[in-house]
């Protein structure tokens, strides 16, 4: 019994690590600071229920040839931050382990947030309590990420509660 324990901890720890080591290949980029190409304020709103929690971010736009890198800082706590990597080749966004794909949905348009449309974007492989969908366009960044278990998130240039709400709707038709 003792061997079986032993052989699936080693097991686990193996698996374990190379789930880090890919996250690792996959998240660690190279983005001189010569190729930051925007910084700018972003608000956050968190709808955990009807009302919204708000935080500061700053975002950083930096590219290299392959990937565009976003990064959203959040101004009063390190920890809350979050980076997405737009795969230009591919068209795919990352966030963490989860790979999103354009979806075929159509976009969204609002000219008051920005003159590109959005694109729904969905996890590549769904699961039951992924985030998905998300609305993104490469000189915007995020606007919207929805999740059916969790809070949903909108990035404004403004604290417009009322269009991040509309975003939210957005999200789910």
């Amino acid at each position: 019994m003792k061997k079986i324990l032993s052989t699936s901890l080693i097991v686990l720890g193996i698996l374990s690590l190379s789930e880090i080591m890919m996250w690792k290949k996959t998240n660690d980029y190279q983005f001189p600071k010569k190729q930051i190409l925007k910084t700018e304020k972003r608000t956050l709103f968190v709808f955990h229920t009807e009302i919204a929690k708000t935080m500061e971010y700053k975002l950083t736009v930096s590219d290299n040839d392959s990937i565009t890198k976003y990064s959203y800082q959040n101004l009063n706590n390190k920890e809350k931050n979050m980076e997405f990597y737009y795969h230009k080749a591919s068209e795919q966004l990352t966030l963490v382990f989860d790979k999103f794909i354009l979806s075929d949905k159509m976009e969204y348009q609002n000219k008051k947030i920005h003159k590109l449309n959005f694109g729904y974007y969905k996890l590549k492989k769904s699961y039951d309590d992924g985030s998905g969908p998300l609305l993104f366009n490469t000189e915007y960044g995020i606007l919207g990420i929805g999740n059916s278990y969790g809070p949903e998130f909108v990035y404004l240039t403004n604290s417009d509660l009322k269009l991040a709400k509309e975003i939210i709707d957005e999200l789910y038709k």
